[in-house]
């Protein structure tokens, strides 16, 4: 049975799954046909293995951060109010721990504590498949995975288009403008072709109690240009060019909030250019018996801050203009296949990758290092289906990382593998268990700080591993004209030997050392439902970790804990058929996180509730406009996944990251 929005999506040339919903769709017969049926919506697909199915998230959230995306999906949480600090956190791990890709591209980066490290435009994407935990050897991140796509000329062209184009706006009373335009169009009858740009005004925002914050003035600019050869109905080559530029008078520290840099530096801000140029070229196959993509790819993310205007608040050796870049050069490989052996039914994926990791740094003139790691792996997950209802996957992955720091030359390798059942209950209920053991070398220290000739790792330094293990329930049923799902995930991840770092004042070193073993153990849970052109879904997530030497919080790359409070999502949407209008309400509520560090704060409960609506008139084809209402309520708040504490420094600095207060969103978008 399909859900009617998903009906929208049928003709063949239209591969662009988006649905007018956000997180969860209503399902009605066959035979129901509306408006909606008949039009495609831009937007991004998000899909996740802990909602009870697919979550169709598009441009009703007029996203222009990561967290309007990703912060309702169960487990996931989105950190960071600025536009160059977005960080995407699972289970209390962060996207250093993630396996994050753009269209196969490795987005893996440790640029600076105080930003982060992805550099991604929300508005282009055509899918975000999440996996939240590790639960397959195709994956590399300790915690899960995101695999972002964006969309091409063959997502958009409508019914017998040849060529086709979009103008899109939108304003933000708080306080922000965006617009963008696509061309898209076949250049013969098997290439095709897109160019993409996207321009965004942001001023600074102000938060729940009407304070406005400091440093976050600035413009981004994207251009996506993508080229496709579709050599036949199942081979098709394709070749983009992906520009990304930040740039405005930022705050010093842009994941502290303004009123921390103020008291940290006054009303000091640092010209700042966050900019990522990414080229990659893919074959990709879609057989019925074999499909998989390979990509050769080359990222540079560079990070540019002239802090010549810092001169009495800097060290002297950082008052200059100063830079620092990563580049992942990488190739990777993944297919999939079915096959019968000995008369039962198989579907292995299998593969491989390879990434040149290279960063380097100046300060002023004078190149200060250049520190690399080189890591490849094959694997090969094979799934037996024993019977109809009766499927056992397992799988063996070999990795091998080299780290080429200043300091010295480290190697390390290991054998992983996984496990994993399903066993269909009924036709409407299913049980999953799984088993996968981790592995993950040391990072390379970020690359905007000056410490790399003075760090050094611990002589007996191990590299991190250790097993997550979930399991849980699946249940989808339709009754009559009402529908029903569930999704129970409950996990335990163990990582042995887990690392971090320290620097030492006293004696100007820099060290890595493991601080131990670490236990991370919760569930994600959700219900959805849906009657006729209603739908809603209520998730719950809950992540606790500790440090299995001592029982005391797990510090994260800013000192923090790294716990996060349970969370809780309830989503509704009413297709109106008579308006040709979409309506919808979001809330998310947060619990108190008491576990953190002696001297610190908890960190606050919150609750945030957003309203959107999004018409789409019989009476002109191709007019869309969406208004909505972020943070309803004015709420003062923080996301856990987001910098805050207090410090001490000539009286109490509260380094909270507050979020945006109340924002009203106005968009348009004409497609022709």
């Amino acid at each position: 049975m399909r859900a009617p929005l998903r009906l929208i999506f049928t003709p063949t040339n239209i591969s662009l799954a988006i649905a007018v919903a956000t997180s969860h769709v209503a399902f009605a017969s066959d035979s129901d046909t509306s408006h909606f049926d008949e039009v495609v919506v831009w937007g991004t697909k998000v899909s996740s293995n802990t909602e009870s199915m697919f979550a169709d998230d598009m441009s009703l959230k007029q996203a222009d951060h990561l967290s309007d995306l990703l912060r309702d999906i169960p487990g996931v949480d989105v950190g960071g109010t600025h536009s160059i600090n977005q960080r995407i956190n699972i289970r209390g791990l962060s996207e250093t721990d993630l396996d994050i890709r753009l269209d196969g591209a490795s987005q893996h980066a440790n640029m600076f504590h105080h930003i982060g490290n992805l550099t991604l435009n929300p508005d282009i994407l055509k899918s975000a498949d999440i996996q939240v935990g590790n639960n397959s050897v195709t994956q590399s991140g300790l915690g899960g995975s995101v695999y972002f796509e964006t969309k091409d000329a063959r997502d958009l062209l409508r019914y017998d288009e040849t060529f086709g184009a979009r103008l899109f706006g939108g304003y933000a009373t708080n306080d922000s403008q965006q617009g963008s335009l696509t061309l898209y169009g076949l250049l013969g009858e098997k290439v095709d072709a897109m160019v993409y740009g996207h321009y965004v005004s942001r001023d600074d925002f102000e938060d729940g109690d009407g304070v406005k914050t400091f440093g976050s003035e600035g413009d981004i600019y994207n251009v996506l240009t993508k080229f496709g050869y579709q050599l036949s109905d199942i081979h098709r080559f394709e070749v983009s060019y992906d520009l990304y530029r930040d740039s405005g008078d930022y705050s010093p520290r842009p994941d502290m909030s303004g009123q921390a840099n103020v008291d940290l530096s006054k009303s000091l801000l640092i010209p700042t250019d966050y900019d990522r140029d990414t080229i990659a070229l893919s074959y990709q196959l879609s057989g019925e018996q074999h499909k998989g993509s390979i990509t050769l790819y080359n990222t540079e993310t560079e990070v540019v801050r002239d802090e010549s205007v810092m001169a009495g608040a800097w060290p002297g050796n950082r008052v200059s203009k100063n830079s620092a870049k990563n580049q992942n050069f990488g190739l990777g490989i993944k297919f999939q296949s079915d096959y019968n052996l000995a008369g039962l039914g198989n579907q292995i994926t299998y593969g491989g990758d390879y990434l040149d990791k290279t960063t380097s740094s100046y300060y002023g003139t004078s190149k200060f290092m250049e520190e690399s790691t080189v890591s490849s792996d094959v694997f090969a997950e094979n799934q037996f289906l024993f019977t109809d209802w009766f499927n056992i996957t397992a799988g063996v992955r070999y990795d091998d990382y080299k780290r080429k720091a200043v300091v010295g030359t480290n190697n390390y390798d290991e054998l992983t593998w996984s496990l994993a059942g399903e066993l269909d209950v009924t036709d409407s209920l299913t049980l999953f268990a799984s088993t996968r053991t981790l592995f993950k070398g040391p990072e390379l220290m970020e690359t905007f700080i000056a410490y790399q000739n003075v760090a050094f790792l611990d002589a007996d330094l191990k590299p991190e591993t250790g097993r997550n293990s979930q399991g849980g329930l699946r249940f989808n049923q339709r009754f009559d004209k009402h529908t029903l799902g569930m999704n129970l995930t409950v996990f335990q991840t163990d990582i042995d030997d887990y690392i971090t770092d320290e620097s030492n004042r006293a004696t100007g070193t820099y060290r890595f050392y493991n601080l131990g073993d670490v236990r991370i153990e919760g569930f994600e849970a959700s219900v959805s439902y849906g009657y006729e052109s209603f739908a809603s879904k209520l998730s719950y997530s809950k992540s606790d970790t500790e440090n299995r030497e001592n029982g005391d919080p797990v510090a994260g790359g800013n000192g923090r804990s790294i716990d996060m409070g349970d969370s809780i999502a309830l989503n509704f949407d009413y297709q109106a058929h008579s308006l040709d209008t979409i309506f919808g309400w979001s809330s998310i509520w947060v619990k108190q996180e008491d576990n953190v560090f002696d001297g610190q704060p908890p960190k606050q409960a919150y609750d945030v509730h957003n309203l959107y609506a999004q018409w789409i008139p019989h009476s002109v084809e191709g007019l869309t406009i969406t208004f909505g209402i972020d943070n309803i309520f004015n709420e003062q708040y923080t996301s856990h996944a987001s910098r805050s504490g207090i410090v001490n420094r000539n009286g109490i600095i509260v380094f909270d990251d507050h979020e945006p207060g109340r924002n009203y969103k106005l968009s348009a978008a004409y497609q022709f």
